[in-house]
């Protein structure tokens, strides 16, 4: 029984365990910023799924784990990297539980914690097979960054901020996904076309993982439900409950953030009843999409190990 919360071969797990090893070995000698990104090395949900999709992708070419072990690494270290680097943009206290690194330091050692992780996810990608591989990955850092300076600015009108809302979600979470998948292809020595297919699974992938996150964020009954909602961050569940008719009310939380809280009890009830589930069947379509994707992959236990992973994705 691995300790990963999505569906895996063993063998993929076992080879898993490496890239947390390397991950650790990097790190040891560096306690201060072992401390400083506890935040992502305690995280949970979607953690190692990028780099468990490197694998999987490598495994529909030629596998050889010494020629994909240090891409997968580096897609793990430039998520530890995203995740503490948000601290500094985002202004929700938690995120998905988690405490965010930017809210225990300082924004200077959060932003030199964050620095410190994409480099050393540049030596990994110095290590790998192929020259592709850093330009790929390059590109996802860069739109993560894209993405973080265009947040969704309203809720209405709906068709505007869905497309809003669907630009921040690709950047923030499915062009790591997508290039992870690519990523995995070439360490495969895979055809280009198998590359392009897999990465657009990681797109679908990504997107269904990050509708998820966000209609967890309200479909919870503690006290911690509708962070975002408190924060001001205007996510997919919300925009469905503004169209439903509670624009107003809605509108005027994320604007000024008041601390009444049975006001805000009563919003994240709404958004709950009106918004949860037309987003859950927005998540449920992007896995359907990736699974639709896989139709173009040979069949085996690969191809079964990325539809149970995209299954997952809407449930996590």
């Amino acid at each position: 029984m691995h300790m990963y919360p999505f569906p895996i071969p063993a063998n993929i797990a076992t080879d898993l365990k490496q890239v947390e090893e390397i991950v650790a070995e990097r790190m040891q000698a560096r306690p201060v910023v072992v401390q400083a990104a506890g935040a992502y090395l305690h995280e949970r949900g979607a953690r190692h799924a990028r780099a468990a999709l490197v694998l999987l992708a490598a495994h529909l070419g030629r596998y050889d784990l010494r020629r994909v072990v240090h891409a997968a690494t580096a897609a793990e270290l430039i998520h530890a990297a995203t995740v503490v680097h948000d601290a500094l943009v985002d202004e929700a206290a938690r995120r998905r539980d988690q405490a965010l690194a930017g809210k225990r330091w300082s924004g200077d050692v959060a932003l030199m914690v964050g620095d410190y992780l994409l480099a050393l996810a540049a030596a990994e990608m110095a290590l790998a097979p192929d020259g592709r591989i850093i330009g790929l990955y390059s590109r996802a850092v860069m739109t993560f960054c894209e993405g973080k300076l265009t947040p969704v600015a309203a809720a209405a009108p709906f068709d505007q901020a869905v497309a809003q809302y669907e630009y921040a979600a690709e950047c923030h979470t499915a062009a790591l996904f997508a290039a992870a998948g690519r990523v995995g292809v070439i360490c495969g020595g895979g055809e280009d076309a198998l590359a392009e297919t897999l990465g657009r699974f990681g797109t679908e992938l990504g997107m269904a993982l990050h509708i998820a996150g966000d209609i967890r964020d309200y479909d919870t009954d503690d006290r911690r439900a509708g962070r975002s909602l408190r924060a001001g961050r205007i996510t997919l569940p919300l925009i469905y409950a503004v169209e439903a008719g509670g624009g107003a009310e809605l509108a005027a939380i994320v604007d000024h953030q008041p601390q009444d809280a049975p006001r805000i009890a009563a919003a994240v009830e709404q958004v709950r009843r009106q918004g949860v589930p037309p987003a859950r069947a927005a998540a449920r379509e992007r896995s359907r999409r990736a699974i639709e994707l896989l139709a173009a992959v040979p069949p085996g236990a690969t191809r079964d190990a990325l539809v149970a992973l995209a299954g997952w994705a809407v449930q996590a």
